[in-house]
């Protein structure tokens, strides 16, 4: 009985050993099989560098590039600026160039009525008619002066009132003008196309006939009441 006891236990010891022998077998196989491996994922890493070095070339290029672009465009607007300044000052030195022009033309029709105005004052005349008929003269010369330039006289004697272009300073009873007529215009006014220079000063009528409206005339403004305007001008003038 001893002698297999012992020869069980030195089976078991050699099962151990060779079991012990065979781990380390395989992780050695493990570690050779391991090192290729890492060598294999360390050596992208070596290429990388390269790889970076030229991404910062590509960047530092296209930092250039931009850098240029901006020069060019910097460049562009201050020019697009220099010819809008410029092109403003052209507009404006024509602008008054046609000024100056325009009075100069007013004032090429003004100088002879001018100069007959001071003929007729250092002119000593008995003959008070002919003195009159003078005076018309040069009064029509400065019409025919204004009426070149584009001004235009308003005088709306039996016209109808329009507060646009007449001033009510009074109203009148009138049998023979119409009711909202102009029956008397105490001051001419005046305009440019459709600019107003100077409304007329007007009396309005009342009382008279009712004027029938044309069918081929447009439809008339609503009517303004020129008693209220009349009363308002008074609160003026009282204020």
């Amino acid at each position: 009985m001893g002698d297999e006891k012992s020869a069980e236990s030195k089976a078991s010891r050699r099962i151990d050993i060779l079991r012990e022998l065979t781990l380390n077998d395989r992780e050695h196989d493990n570690e050779q099989q391991v090192g290729p491996d890492a060598d294999a994922e360390t050596e992208p890493s070596g290429a990388a560098e390269p790889a970076a070095e030229l991404s910062r070339d590509e960047l530092d290029g296209q930092l250039e590039l931009a850098k240029a672009e901006i020069e060019r465009l910097t460049d562009q607007s201050l020019r697009r600026q220099a010819e809008m300044i410029n092109y403003r000052r052209r507009v404006q030195k024509e602008q008054a160039q046609m000024v100056v022009a325009a009075q100069a033309a007013l004032l090429e029709g003004l100088v002879p009525v001018i100069d007959d105005f001071q003929r007729a004052v250092e002119t000593e005349s008995k003959d008070a008619g002919a003195y009159h008929e003078g005076m018309q003269i040069i009064l029509r010369s400065m019409q025919k002066v204004l009426e070149r330039i584009g001004v235009e006289r308003i005088e709306p004697r039996g016209e109808v009132f329009d507060p646009r272009y007449h001033e009510a300073i009074a109203r009148h009873e009138s049998d023979e003008v119409p009711e909202g007529h102009v029956l008397d215009v105490y001051q001419a006014g005046y305009r440019l196309d459709d600019r107003l220079i100077r409304p007329a000063s007007v009396v309005v009528a009342f009382g008279g006939p009712v004027a029938e409206p044309d069918a081929a005339e447009e439809p008339p403004e609503p009517a303004i009441e020129v008693d209220a305007l009349l009363t308002e001008d008074g609160d003026a003038e009282d204020a």
